[in-house]
Order: C-alpha cells, then sequence, then structure tokens
C-alpha cells in the first residue's frame, strides 16, 4: 500500500493477470512459436469474420452469438455494444453504463455515490439503472483499432491479500486482510473510445444468473445458477403448451433448442419425470 513491490519468492517479483482487459492484448498474441504472424485477429481475418460475441462472466443463461443482440448491433452500425439487465437496487454490485461527459463508459459501484445510485426519473425508474453484465459485441475493424489508443486506458486499482516474502526473513506471509494493490485493467475500458456505441436492454431471468460465489453462499453460487437454468427451461416447455408438474426438473440440452424454440410437438403433454433432455423424442419420455 506504500507504493513497494511485492516478492513473490526471495529472487522473483509477485506477478498476477492484468484483468479481463487483457483480452484486446491477447487477440494480437502468437498463437504459436512457429508463426508469429498467426494471431486471433489475423485468424478472423482470414475467415472474414466480421463481427465478435464476447462474454466474460460465468453465466449458464449466456446467449452465444445471440442473433438479435448481433442484428440489432449490426443494424444500429454499432462499432461496440453492451446488453444491460435493469439494477435490482440501488446498491446491487453491478457497473452501470452510462455517459461520462460525451462519451459511454462503466462506472463501477465503487465510484459511483450513493445519492447518485438512488436518483430516480419520472416514471419512478433508477436513474442510473443499465447494469453492465460484460457481454459485448465487436466488430472486428474495431478490435483492429484497439492497440492505436490501448496506452491509453487506465488501470484500475484492486486491494487484493497478496502473499509475499517477507525480506527480513524470508519467509512466505499469508495476510489475513488487504496488504497491496494489484493493477487491472476491464473489457469495458474501451467504450469511451468507440465512434458507435450501443445498448441493449435485456431481462435478467432470461439472460443473466451469474456464478461468482461458492456453494452455499446464497446467492450467485452454483445453487442459484441452477435453480435459474431450470426454471427457464421449464418456461420454455409451458410457453409451449406443456404442463410439467411440480417439483419436476427437466434440463434441455442447447442442442434441442436456443430460446425455446421448436418445442411445439410437447403441447397437450404433461411432463411428470425430471431428467436431461437431448433429444425432442426424449420430452416423450418424462410425460
Amino acid at each position: 500500500m506504500d507504493g513497494k513491490v511485492l516478492l513473490e519468492s526471495p529472487s522473483r517479483v509477485a506477478v498476477a493477470p492484468d484483468g479481463n482487459g487483457g483480452l484486446y492484448a491477447a487477440t494480437r498474441a502468437p498463437l504459436s512459436s512457429q508463426d508469429p504472424s498467426h494471431t486471433v485477429l489475423s485468424d478472423l481475418a482470414r475467415r472474414k469474420v466480421l463481427y465478435v460475441h464476447a462474454y466474460c462472466v460465468d453465466n449458464c443463461l449466456v446467449r452465444v452469438a445471440d442473433p438479435v443482440f448481433l442484428g440489432y448491433s449490426i443494424q444500429k452500425q454499432a462499432d461496440c455494444a453492451a446488453k444491460v439487465v435493469p439494477k435490482a437496487h440501488p446498491t446491487e454490485s453491478v457497473g452501470v453504463v452510462a455517459c461520462r461527459g460525451s462519451k459511454f463508459s462503466v462506472v463501477e459501484y465503487s465510484e459511483i455515490s450513493k445519492e447518485q445510485a438512488e436518483r430516480r426519473d419520472s416514471n419512478g425508474d433508477l436513474t442510473f439503472r443499465a447494469g453492465n453484465i460484460a457481454n459485448h459485441f465487436y466488430t472486428t475493424a474495431f478490435l483492429n483499432r484497439v492497440q492505436a489508443f490501448e496506452e491509453e486506458l487506465a488501470f484500475h486499482i484492486a486491494r487484493k491479500k497478496i502473499p509475499h516474502v517477507d525480506l527480513r526473513t524470508g519467509e512466505l506471509v499469508k495476510p489475513s486482510k488487504p496488504n497491496g494493490m494489484k493493477l487491472e485493467m476491464f473489457v469495458f475500458d474501451v467504450f469511451p473510445f468507440t465512434e458507435h456505441f450501443a445498448v441493449l436492454e435485456v431481462t435478467r431471468r432470461e439472460e443473466f444468473s451469474p456464478l461468482k460465489n461458492a456453494p452455499g453462499a446464497g446467492s450467485d453460487d452454483p445453487e442459484t445458477s441452477r435453480r435459474d437454468l431450470l426454471a427457464q427451461h421449464k418456461r420454455f416447455l409451458e410457453r409451449a403448451g406443456a404442463t410439467v408438474k411440480d417439483g419436476v426438473e427437466i434440463e434441455i440440452s442447447p442442442l434441442v433448442t436456443y430460446a425455446g424454440e421448436g418445442l411445439g410437438s410437447v403441447k397437450g403433454k404433461t411432463l411428470v419425470k425430471s431428467g436431461y433432455v437431448a433429444s425432442l423424442e426424449e420430452l416423450d419420455v418424462l410425460a
């Protein structure tokens, strides 16, 4: 905390990953030592890929390459876009997509004041409610431009418990409270450098159930992820016309349905058995 460099061992400086914002440099890194020119960006160019969807929060409800999100972003002629969900309450620990001056950015929950977080508009909704879920659209042209302004991206300070060597004794110290600062870059730090930015608000229960905590935490843990995924698949079946008995848990493979489409064969059926469904035919077994 006083500006000194911590040592991981008597002969090695302690280092840490640079945060999810490091992915932009990673797209330019050689994929093999045999061919330094072969990178993610060169591979995308070779395959004539124009658009990229990326997300960086463990989220069992994420819609990979969502055609609605991609189509919306392309229609808006965005070079970068973000999905958001309405904040659940003013103090929810999520950043919000907002304008700083004339530039779009993400204001972290640690950076927004209590008055700003609680401010409401004429409809009674939170003024700053566009909760960031780290779900992004890019054009490959924009990804190729990042290197030009990457040096301008600011580091974020994360105060952490960092194991280190005691310089007097040479012994490893494992601190019980934050003792140092890690410098991180975030994936959304590129937003202010976009020329055309777009935001798409989606329904939380359909698209966002993050996994952030250990089992038993009660929120954003494996149990809540499982609950939310099964609840969504139950809604898929009920919207298709099926009846799902209380207590029945059915997980549907994404090979069967992407967002609830293609389930018309269950109309009028009552599903009474729990199970994992890898084909439409297997749904008949659960009736």
